[in-house]
């Protein structure tokens, strides 16, 4: 997985944010939980997508995978905004494994 499939990845997530942000009425403190998330993670994609990195170490394709293997556990499931619960869990993991992705290569400096 390269720099740039890591950040359309990202930007697939905050897509599928958006959507389920514009399902929820205004006011409902989900939505206000699901957009202070959502800023998190704009802000981690940000970041990634403003420096370079080898994408051929060990350490990047690692954590590459592990962040693609928690993608997939939750694709789809954020539009589904009949469980909130769950889709505020499921953007939590995304948002953590995101973050562990960037300090695995060494984004935060």
């Amino acid at each position: 997985m390269t720099q740039l499939e890591v950040i359309r990845m990202i930007g697939d997530v905050l897509t599928e944010i958006d959507v389920a942000v514009g399902s929820l009425m205004p006011g409902d403190p989900d939505m206000t939980r699901l957009q202070d998330l959502r800023q998190v993670l704009d802000a981690r994609q940000l970041m990634l997508s403003r420096q370079v990195f080898d994408e051929n170490t060990a350490g990047f394709r690692d954590a590459a995978e592990q962040l693609q293997a928690v993608n997939v556990e939750i694709r789809g499931t954020i539009r589904r905004i009949d469980d909130m619960i769950a889709v505020i869990h499921n953007v939590e993991r995304f948002l953590d494994a995101v973050t562990s992705f960037l300090s695995t290569i060494r984004a935060f400096g």
